[in-house]
């Protein structure tokens, strides 16, 4: 039980929240005359016997839904040979029963309207003991209360490609490589999870670590938008967690596949997990490779007034980038009672990314050229990190336990890199050569401690509450020196040490509630307290900040019938300021463009509302959000005395967001299937821009498309399309961008894996257009940004050890349940 002081620390937050649970039903009441709140839940038992009706335990026991055959959850029999399959929600479903020797059974169809006893089934032994392989494979993409679920395991093009690539496919999602920001419906303020734990992993090393993450070792992507209580009140967009692969059977047993491809440079993906259990042990682990050595292009170019002239800057760059990253994952579970299982989750990567590059700028006054430089530089940026949890797990009884986390993140980043600039006159004659060299060096180390509590109270009503402390330290030096004479000399306006001290302090209060048989409300409140501290050696302290805000939210759902429902949600979100974003730093694109840090930034707060409605595989949903200040990556500003160009974070006024989304399979033959996700966006912005208001409005449309298509038993492909009109990037509008990307792959037999061809971007067609046109604030830039080309990859896919699920023992409580279960 929660101790009596952390009862005490939670009780002024609980009556705001008993306050805030009755306003909230009474709106909700007033919106619908339905019964409203949640589907109930049920259990389904049964036993399985030989035709001696001797018990048959170690059965596979599979629930799937009727109309589908996808899987619902799955568990095994016990010695006496019963099973039981807990909390399952009202629907049509059946049962599938599978044991090696033996001919897999199908129950007949049922309703679940109550607990329900499946009638017994009986295995008769097969020929030869030949090994029964169950497949039910999930659809790539599931909506749920909550969140959308992307089954990647089930994607063939995403096979040999980065957990990066797999979200810039992903519905609603924008990744913007050079701004190092995922955004989601339009939204930015994207926080990172992998299996459910948050990563912490600095912004700046985000997008790299992405890459770096082997699509094959993806179970799914969740893209969660309107988060409940118990998680962090960080991100405006909401989570993205990640949730990797994990074997639940006895024994050792996992998998490895590799990948090589081609795209104006090499890549390979390659990665192996593993799993062992016995008992009450289990040890896991995983570890993958990338290398990427594709080229990239940039081009950027400025135009403003100054004394009544036009001067412009256009600017070419070729980028040689070598990217190599390693990642690693080791994790150990021991489950010390029935109800007790504790564990320990180790995990670090070494990623980095250098480059050569060679840049030709143009300047020019009134269209004509005034001169040119050229720049060649090279760039390290070098990423370490290290991560450990601790966790406990105690289940007093099946609906109440208590957990406890403590995890400890240290990340290390070193970025030098040195500049040659050779300055020529208009007529291309050399005049002289400038040396420049900068470093940035960076270390953040984390503390998270985490302390949750549920239980079910009644049959329709179960708690939450918890606590949660994140201590973190963040140092940053940043260093530019010219070469003069045969000395370096420090530029004192872009050197500098800083800082930084943060401390978030958290608390919330969760309710789950029925109301009748069809309706649910899930009601939640978070307190969240943070202190935040940034120091330089140049300017002092610069960010002093200490401010605690609470954050409502709510979830109704309505089940109409078996194949019709509805959500509707609120709730508020925070975006706090990256550390890297508020540390002073620099980073030289050519002699008169970079980008710059901006401890000004302050956080952004947003509402939002999202109303879903759901009719067997067809989705529909509408979001609103209203965020004020919200913090907009990679805005540009001129400096007019100087004539360069920043790319900095920035707060803007407002940005209030409303979408559309929908989502709906097609099954055009027996052999073609098709998955269709259409979303759009209304965005209205409001900025300033030398403290003058700017307000800008557009309509986005992306559409997402993927066909699967059966050639044979053994052989089938893919095709998916990606298309997204203009958008706003903060201030900046940015053009459409579409990509094609096809697959094909072929199951050899069980013992020899799988082979699987994809060609990514087609047409070479997925880059970035675009900038600011505002004449009234003698602002115009055009950029495009081309990361990456048309690829060709292939990947080898295969298992290996114990496949047979098999338990040792009935495990109804603790951790081994969960494992167990397939969602």
């Amino acid at each position: 039980m929660i101790s009596i002081v952390v009862m005490v620390y939670l009780f002024y937050p609980f009556l705001i929240a008993m306050k805030l649970s009755y306003a909230l039903l009474s709106i909700f009441f007033l919106c619908f005359s339905l019964n409203i709140c949640a589907q109930s839940t049920y259990t389904i038992s049964g036993r399985v016997i030989e035709p001696d009706n001797k018990a048959l335990p170690y059965v596979n026991i599979l629930l799937l839904n009727a109309a589908d055959s996808t899987l619902v959850k799955g568990t095994v029999t016990t010695e006496g040979g019963t099973y039981e399959l807990k909390s399952i929600p009202e629907g049509e479903y059946r049962i599938l029963a599978s044991m090696l020797g033996y001919r897999s059974v199908y129950s007949k169809s049922f309703q679940l309207r109550s607990n329900y006893q499946v009638e017994t089934i009986t295995l008769v032994s097969g020929e030869a003991l030949n090994e029964v392989v169950v497949r039910a494979d999930k659809p790539l993409y599931q909506q749920k209360v909550d969140r959308m679920v992307i089954n990647v395991e089930n994607s063939i093009v995403s096979s040999g490609g980065s957990a990066l690539e797999i979200l810039e496919r992903s519905p609603g999602v924008i990744v913007n490589k050079q701004s190092n920001s995922i955004s989601i419906v339009g939204k930015d303020g994207v926080v990172v999870m992998i299996n459910g734990k948050r990563s912490y992993v600095p912004v700046a090393s985000l997008v790299q670590m992405l890459e770096g993450m082997s699509a094959d070792n993806i179970s799914s992507i969740e893209l969660i938008t309107t988060p409940p209580a118990n998680f962090d009140a960080e991100g405006n967009a909401g989570f993205i967690n990640i949730v990797l692969k994990e074997r639940t059977d006895l024994g050792l047993n996992g998998s490895y596949s590799f990948s090589g491809g081609y795209g104006n440079g090499e890549t390979t993906s390659d990665n192996i997990n593993f799993n062992y259990r016995e008992d009450k042990i289990n040890f896991f682990g995983s570890y993958s490779f990338l290398l990427d050595r594709r080229d990239q292009l940039f081009r950027t170019s400025r135009e403003f007034e100054q004394e009544g002239d036009l001067l412009g800057t256009f600017t070419e760059t070729t980028r040689d980038p070598n990217q190599r990253n390693h990642n690693v994952r080791l994790g150990f579970d021991y489950q010390i009672t029935k109800k007790t299982v504790t564990g320990i989750l180790l995990n670090g990567y070494d990623n980095r990314w250098s480059m050569d590059a060679f840049n030709e700028s143009l300047d020019s006054e009134n269209g004509s050229p005034s001169s040119y430089v050229d720049l060649v530089n090279d760039e390290v940026n070098h990423w370490k990190h290290f991560g450990a949890n601790y966790n406990i797990k105690h289940n007093f009884k099946d609906d109440e336990f208590v957990s406890f986390d403590i995890d400890y993140l240290y990340y290390d980043d070193d970025n030098p890199t040195n500049y040659a600039n050779s300055f020529f006159d208009e007529n291309r004659v050399f005049l002289n050569e400038e040396l420049l060299r900068s470093g940035k060096e960076t270390s953040l180390s984390t503390w998270v401690s985490k302390l949750d509590y549920s239980k079910q109270l009644t049959k329709d009503l179960k708690v939450e509450t918890g606590l949660k402390g994140t201590f973190s330290e963040f140092d940053n030096k940043v260093g530019v020196e010219n070469l003069i004479g045969n000395t370096w000399v420090f530029d004192a306006d872009l050197t500098n040490t800083s800082a930084l001290n943060e401390r978030v302090l958290a608390t919330y209060l969760a309710s789950d509630y029925n109301i009748g048989k069809n309706t649910s409300v899930k009601l939640g409140l978070r307190y969240e307290f943070t202190d935040t501290k940034l120091d330089t050696d140049t300017q002092g302290t610069v960010v002093d900040r200490e401010y605690g805000i609470f954050f409502p939210s709510a979830f109704v759902n309505h089940k109409f019938n078996d194949n019709f429902s509805m959500n509707l949600s609120y709730s508020k979100r925070i975006t706090r300021p990256t550390f890297n974003d508020l540390a002073p730093f620099v980073i030289f694109f050519d002699p008169t463009t970079f980008l710059s840090g901006n401890a000004a930034l302050q956080p952004a707060i947003s509402n939002s509302v999202k109303y879903d409605i759901n009719y067997k595989s067809y989705i529909f949903s509408l979001q609103y959000t209203n965020e004020d200040e919200s913090i907009a990556n990679f805005q540009e500003r001129i400096d007019e005395a100087t004539g360069r160009l920043i790319f900095e974070a920035a707060n803007l006024d407002y940005t209030k967001t409303f979408s559309i989304t929908a989502g709906f399979p097609l099954k055009l033959f027996k052999w073609w299937r098709t998955q269709n996700n259409l979303n759009y966006v209304d965005q209205k912005v409001r900025a300033f821009y030398n403290d003058e208001p700017i307000e800008l409005s557009l309509g986005n449309f992306t559409a997402n498309t993927t066909h699967s298509f059966k050639i044979s038993e053994k052989t089938s492909g893919e095709a998916s399309f990606f298309y997204t009109s203009a958008g706003f990037f903060g201030t900046a509008r940015y053009d459409e961008v579409y990509r094609v990307n096809l697959g094909m792959q072929h199951k050899f037999n069980d013992k020899w894996g799988t082979l699987k061809f994809a060609v990514n971007d087609l047409f070479d067609s997925f880059e970035f257009n675009g900038g600011t046109d505002l004449p009234e604030q003698n602002i115009r830039t055009r950029n495009l940004f081309d990361f990456g080309n048309r690829t060709y990859t292939l990947t080898y896919t295969r298992n290996f050890g114990n496949s047979k699920v098999k338990s040792a023992r009935d495990r109804q409580t603790g951790a081994e349940e969960e494992r167990r279960r397939v969602n």
